[in-house]
């Protein structure tokens, strides 16, 4: 069998070439600390880390739905805390004067407190988030729940939505709750009434010089409503709380996996890379060496 010179160089240049690819992958890969360049490098591999990366990906915009829950919730319930308040305000406020001792400016006095407790109120059932998006008004984020016409009328303009959010793959979070929660509860003289028009007919019965007990019992039925509201709140909280440490600790098992299929063993890797790069300085050497058995350096 023949052997021509051109074929003995093409031979030695393809060994060179193919253990520089060789060193410069493993090069590569310590540079990046991955095993897998690209995804022919191990197809099945490749196509597990994908699927990896795209859970952590809404496992990560889960996360910032949660944080979006918890700063809605929380203004929530700061403006229920607020209102609870005030109607606290106003029911010792009932209290004093129911009493008998009272003359008719002392009562009037108290009104002027209570008309204040009403602009209060409707202060904090309008209450918008950073984004302008009202905190009562259901579905209709935009749209201002709450009006007085000034003579005991008190309208709610929103509708009776809550607006979920996604926090995990199959659970939702209400983030807030409609303005019906401060309207249509019972009335201790009959029918439906609201906050609003107890405090307005307390104000109204104080400015006449009466008392009027009986708004206690509409007042009690109004904190009892607030209480259940934001028991549900702090409820909705807690599970936000819980979904957020299951997604991180979903997070975290992700990441062990993928480091498992991807990320490089450098003991390994460094290993290779030197038997890589002592087999290209010997096919070197052995280049230099064969380039130089040709028939004409023995005919000289």
């Amino acid at each position: 069998m023949r052997i021509s010179t051109s074929q003995i160089f093409r031979q030695g240049v393809d060994a060179m070439l193919q253990n520089q690819r060789e060193l410069s992958r493993t090069e590569l890969q310590i540079a990046s600390g991955k095993r897998i360049l690209s995804p022919s490098d191990d197809p099945s591999a490749s196509a597990r880390v994908l699927d990896l990366q795209e859970s952590q990906q809404r496992l990560t915009q889960y996360q910032r739905n949660a944080d979006v829950a918890i700063a809605k919730l929380n203004q929530e319930e700061t403006a229920l805390s607020a209102i609870g308040d005030t109607l606290q305000r106003v029911r010792e406020l009932t209290v004093q004067g129911a009493n008998d001792v009272l003359g008719v400016d002392e009562r009037r006095a108290i009104a002027v407190e209570v008309r204040q407790h009403i602009e209060n109120f409707m202060q904090l059932a309008n209450s918008q988030d950073a984004n302008g998006e009202f905190l009562f008004s259901g579905f209709k984020s935009k749209t201002q729940p709450f009006t007085h016409d000034g003579v005991g009328g008190f309208t709610y303009h929103g509708d009776d939505g809550q607006r979920l959010l996604k926090i995990g793959d199959s659970r939702e979070v209400a983030i807030g709750d409609p303005g019906s929660v401060f309207m249509d509860f019972a009335a201790a003289g009959g029918g439906l009434t609201n906050i609003g028009e107890v405090m307005y007919d307390l104000a109204t019965n104080l400015e006449a010089g009466n008392g009027y007990p009986q708004a206690l019992t509409d007042i009690d039925a109004a904190l009892s409503s607030l209480l259940s509201t934001r028991s549900k709140v702090g409820a909705r909280m807690n599970a936000v709380d819980d979904q957020r440490a299951a997604n991180e600790a979903f997070d975290l098992a992700a990441a062990e996996v993928r480091s498992t299929l991807e990320d490089l063993d450098y003991a390994e890797a460094i290993s290779r890379f030197n038997q890589q790069l002592t087999a290209l300085q010997a096919s070197q050497q052995s280049f230099i060496k064969i380039q130089d058995l040709s028939l004409f350096n023995f005919l000289r």
